[in-house]
């Protein structure tokens, strides 16, 4: 990681309202791509850099108060490296996968089974296993189509194992995926209480809300609805 994709963190202090209509810059040497509102008072910001390998983009995560998280993921959206920009961690990809994540792979043959393990502040492992699939069902948002896929996700950290399962928009244009719906598979079989940031806003460069700096969906604060663009 370059110091320019260091992400600010004084950009912590944005918060309220007034902050959905603030715009915000993406690093020196970066492109704005998308920016995409979300349930659960969510948001992301999209870009790319120059100075990164072909097909890599960055994602930028925001609550109310300003940005909690970032990463990059590579052209077979991989999880190359992330960053905790409250916690203050990094966390990257192991060299040498078991089984690296392939969206071609996906797009192709309609699943992607994945093993791999990443590692944050250069010590401390978690293991990832599971599968992608897709459904064959599709949602356009903002004249953006996006397909549906149902994940299962086998993860061994520090804290033992746990299983996440839940559901995920792919974006084949963009090549990244969206989050939607996700819960923890409790020891009894029984699933815990759902996470719901599925997306509701997709807004491309130009059309208004686009880099916004704060999210606007489920939040503390009253909704506010942009403009769909012609």
């Amino acid at each position: 990681m370059t110091i320019r994709h260091a992400i600010p963190l004084a950009l912590l202090c944005i918060a309220g309202p007034a902050a959905a209509q603030q715009a915000w810059q993406a690093p020196e040497g970066c492109e704005p791509i998308l920016t995409v509102q979300q349930r659960g008072c969510m948001m992301s910001n999209h870009y790319v850099c120059e100075d990164d390998p072909e097909g890599d983009q960055w994602r930028v995560d925001f609550i109310e108060q300003g940005p909690i998280f970032a990463s990059r993921i590579n052209y077979e959206t991989e999880w190359v490296e992330s960053l905790g920009l409250i916690t203050r961690t990094q966390t990257l990809l192991e060299d040498d996968p078991a089984d690296p994540a392939s969206l071609t792979e996906l797009l192709e043959t309609g699943i992607d089974t994945y093993d791999f393990v990443t590692i944050t502040n250069g010590e401390e492992e978690s293991r990832y296993r599971g599968a992608d699939v897709l459904t064959g069902d599709s949602v356009t948002i903002d004249d953006t189509e996006l397909l549906v896929m149902t994940y299962t996700t086998e993860v061994d950290d520090a804290d033992g194992r746990s299983r996440q399962e839940g559901i995920n928009y792919v974006s084949g244009e963009f090549r990244l995926f969206l989050p939607g719906t996700s819960a923890t598979r409790n020891e009894d079989g029984s699933l815990g209480p759902e996470r719901d940031n599925t997306p509701v806003h997709i807004i491309r460069p130009g059309e208004p809300g686009f880099f916004a700096a704060s999210p606007i969906y489920d939040c503390g604060v009253q909704d506010i609805s942009f403009e769909t663009a012609e």
